[in-house]
């Protein structure tokens, strides 16, 4: 069974900024919209693995810094 994974939207937060960059300048290194990212970093939109993955490169971080697995509910 796989286990579903979100994006970690507090930890993309950390990491963009100790990073140094903008939203405005993530998105546009990641090629998605400012408003986009703004709406995944407040935890109003989730991201596609598509998503996850551009932002990981434009951060150089691995996919995983900035993923969060849901656990199994029993």
């Amino acid at each position: 069974m796989d286990v579903p994974v979100l994006i970690n939207a507090d930890a993309l937060t950390a990491i963009r900024i100790k990073d140094g960059q903008s939203v405005p300048q993530l998105a546009k290194k990641a090629e998605i919209s400012r408003q986009y990212l703004y709406d995944i970093e407040k935890k109003r939109r989730g991201a596609s693995p598509d998503v996850r993955r551009r932002l990981a490169l434009a951060l150089n971080v691995p996919v995983s810094a900035i993923e969060a697995v849901l656990a199994e509910s029993a």
